[in-house]
């Protein structure tokens, strides 16, 4: 069988490749996977073909014709949790899954398999579920076999929300949203790869919207207390905020971080309902397993514990990063005497005009960074900059001032934690 998988280098995307490649029942799947580049991962080891393609762009049927000629199945995996300028909600969960469905049907596509998400339904308002059941409706328009998954909040290691939550439930006082009573069914990432291996073969599936979820029902509140138990925190300690903070929130936490938490989440938290967990079983044959299940069938890894207790603390150094070098810059040009600057920028032999344009040079080059660093401006190229200007401060102020490695206020010392700090965020930009 040769299978289109679209978003394939995405979180689910990935699960869906590694679930079909490890396909047990001797059925050999050709697999072509699409995203925007090729990941530089070594996840990918199988022998695959790749087609490149922005789902940003791709708005017509034209732009997929030559990726769905001689595919048996399409899945189309994509998804964003967040917006950004270039990635939007309608054009990744419309526009181009709707173009991509055209030509697959033009094409002759024997199946195609949307994942979508719990709460695309007619009481959907979020501009998330909104875009997903555009998409959603024009495929269920289409004469051909289509399934319709919608998991419901997809639990696993790698996953962006799992994360965010499991670094929540290790904070010493766990914020909760209003009276943390929202309804939760989690399923795991493996039990939406079999999901989609089920698809493919049961007849029983096609032409239906099937919802995703596992067997177990907790609010969101005792979803954070057992990913609390779970890495053996002492007391748990809730604190509840209402929706208008909760919403403050959200507007601001995109600006300080990559966090799967916005206007959009909270609305999809004041959305949430249970629904019955049937449709697996009925028509995929099995039923998901739940949250106790799978937090007891994976026990909490030492990495997992260390990225939960640093997961905050990375975009706070950098914004402490980027305060400094603002700070650094503003102090030269506003508060510190300029005279005391061009006394020091003459014994390294920068005097009269030279000694100014180096005195405010420096000054806006410090600003430009801190501002680059809010910005999450190329943070690994800036990083690279400033390890490179502290040690050049350091070296030209040992030999104008070395006194000032006496400084009681560490004035030269502390630029070696300074470099190491800025290493670490670096290092961290990179994962």
């Amino acid at each position: 069988m040769r299978i289109l998988i679209t978003g394939a280098t995405g979180y689910i995307g990935r699960a869906l490749v590694e679930a079909l490649d490890k396909e047990g029942d001797g059925e050999r799947h050709d697999l072509v996977l699409a995203s925007r580049a090729r990941p530089q991962t070594e996840h990918f080891r199988g022998r695959h073909e790749w087609r490149f393609i922005d789902f940003a762009a791709a708005h017509s049927a034209n732009d997929w014709r030559e990726l769905v000629k001689n595919i048996d199945v399409v899945i189309n995996s994509v998804g964003i949790f967040s917006q950004t300028k270039s990635q939007r909600f309608a054009d990744l969960h419309d526009k181009a899954p709707r173009a991509l469905f055209k030509a697959a049907h033009d094409a002759g596509v024997k199946r195609v398999i949307q994942i979508s998400a719990l709460g695309t339904d007619e009481r959907a308002t979020s501009a998330y579920h909104l875009s997903k059941k555009r998409a959603d409706d024009a495929l269920a328009r289409l004469d051909m076999e289509w399934v319709i998954l919608r998991p419901s909040l997809v639990i696993g290691k790698e996953g962006v929300s799992w994360r965010f939550f499991q670094a929540l439930a290790a904070l010493p006082f766990v914020p909760v949203i209003a009276d943390g009573r929202q309804i939760l069914q989690p399923v795991s990432i493996d039990d939406v790869a079999r999901a989609v291996l089920m698809v493919l073969k049961r007849q029983e599936a096609v032409g239906h919207r099937i919802n995703l979820v596992g067997s177990e029902r907790v609010t969101l509140e005792q979803y954070l207390r057992q990913l609390s138990n779970w890495q053996r925190k002492n007391r748990f300690r809730p604190v509840h905020m209402p929706y208008g903070l909760s919403g403050l929130l959200a507007i601001t936490a995109p600006l300080i971080g990559n966090f799967p938490f916005n206007r959009d989440a909270v609305n999809m938290l004041k959305e949430a309902r249970a629904v019955e967990p049937k449709d697996c079983q009925q028509r995929l044959g099995f039923q998901p397993a739940g949250l106790s299940e799978y937090l007891l069938e994976h026990p909490l890894g030492k990495a997992q514990s260390i990225e939960a207790r640093q997961y905050f603390l990375r975009p706070f150094l950098r914004l402490s990063l980027a305060f400094m070098w603002i700070m650094a810059g503003v102090a030269s040009l506003l508060l510190t005497p300029h005279a005391q600057s061009l006394a020091l920028l003459s014994k390294l032999g920068l005097q009269g005009l030279a000694g100014t344009l180096a005195l405010y040079g420096a000054a806006f080059l410090d600003v430009a960074l801190g501002i680059a660093l809010l910005a999450r401006f190329h943070i690994r190229r800036v990083a690279m900059v400033q390890i490179a200007l502290i040690a050049g401060y350091t070296l030209a102020l040992t030999i104008v001032a070395p006194f000032m490695w006496s400084d009681p206020f560490g004035v030269l010392v502390k630029n070696f934690p300074l470099m190491i700090a800025t290493m670490l965020m670096r290092g961290w930009q990179e994962e």
